[in-house]
């Protein structure tokens, strides 16, 4: 068994599936750039929460039964008229509109 087939069924054992998916990736692009082991470990664990963080939220969405997603910039104004579009502004963050 090679080293990365050892790394691969570590991490499935550990449940890091998407650090899994991208670990050959990661060790190529690492080979290229040859970052410190703390900059590696980093991107690593990063891929790993955020590819987390993204189920999470389709996980909420679909457990919310929602009947579509809607972004803010789908938002219809004119269906709501007592919030004023120009308080909200195009990089909305989240934050209720002033």
């Amino acid at each position: 068994m090679t080293a990365i087939e050892q790394l691969q069924e570590t991490l499935s054992g550990l449940g890091l599936a998407a650090l899994e998916a991208r670990l050959e990736g990661l060790l190529e692009q690492a080979a290229k750039k040859e970052p410190s082991y703390g900059d590696f470990l980093l991107e690593a664990l990063t891929a790993e929460t955020d590819a987390r963080r993204q189920r999470y939220l389709k996980t909420r969405l679909q457990l919310a039964h929602l009947p579509y997603l809607k972004t803010f910039e789908q938002f219809d104004f004119s269906f709501q008229p007592s919030i004023d579009e120009r308080h909200c502004g195009r990089d909305w963050t989240g934050h209720r509109c002033r």
